[in-house]
């Protein structure tokens, strides 16, 4: 049935009504998320418990903006500017961050499992150790001469038993896709490895002492210089394994 032009104008303006109802119902954190998607802009914003889960922030400018608690979880942020942001326990589990700037960004305690950090540069970003990184994707980073090594706290070790005995703990990076990553003299001591992807790897002169290493694959990785976990140091030009050094 076909309206009149008068029934199909008063349709049409009740239609606008409720959608001005509607918008003006939202709360303000919902404003604020949609103004955020829709700008890509928000440096120095307080959004913190923000939920943005899925999000497309793509490209986004965020510097220095506090994200704590914010719920970020499966969000596209590759390419986003995330330098001096706070995600102090922010999750991110799943989160696309690929070549995400992270120059002074707090990462204490920020949930990063499964989350795509290939290429990432963390040599600046802090509190790094405490982060929950496994299973993500952190193929190509630059951690050169940095640590992922820390003094450990309750969210660590406590959380499940390991076969090895270790009283503090350093980053939580079981399966973790560290391929080609770049590791020279990083302090990965301490750290759970188990089951990551550590090919072609650059940990020349790393640090892994009473580190977790248990099925890790190493194919192609040069540990040349590097303290293997129980202590010893592995020869030079070791490629693959730890060989002991000559005599």
């Amino acid at each position: 049935m076909r309206l009149s032009p008068a029934l199909s104008l008063r349709a049409l303006i009740l239609a606008s009504l409720a959608g001005l109802a509607l918008a003006g119902c939202q709360s303000e954190e919902e404003k604020r998320a949609r103004r955020l998607q829709e700008t890509r802009e928000c440096a120095g914003c307080d959004l913190r418990g923000l939920s943005l889960e899925g999000a497309d922030l793509e490209g986004a400018r965020l510097v220095g903006a506090r994200l704590e608690g914010a719920k970020l979880g499966r969000a596209r942020l590759k390419g986003a500017d995330l330098s001096e942001v706070d995600l102090t326990l922010a999750d991110l589990r799943g989160a696309d961050l690929r070549g995400a700037r992270l120059d002074e960004t707090f990462l204490e305690q920020a949930q990063l499992q499964g989350a795509n950090l290939e290429g990432v540069d963390l040599r600046n970003a802090r509190a790094v150790e405490s982060a929950h990184f496994e299973g993500a994707i952190l193929r190509g980073i630059n951690l050169e001469e940095e640590s992922f090594s820390g003094p450990g706290g309750p969210h660590r070790r406590s959380e499940r038993s390991h076969a090895y005995s270790v009283p503090v703990g350093g980053a939580l990076l079981s399966g973790v896709d560290l391929r080609g990553a770049k590791l020279r003299g990083a302090v990965l001591e301490r750290c759970d490895l188990a089951g990551a992807d550590l090919r072609d790897a650059d940990l020349r002169d790393a640090k892994l002492k009473n580190a977790n290493l248990a099925g890790v694959k190493l194919e192609g990785a040069n540990l040349s210089g590097a303290t293997w976990e129980d202590g010893r140091q592995c020869a030079a030009g070791s490629m693959g394994e730890c060989r002991p050094p000559r005599k």
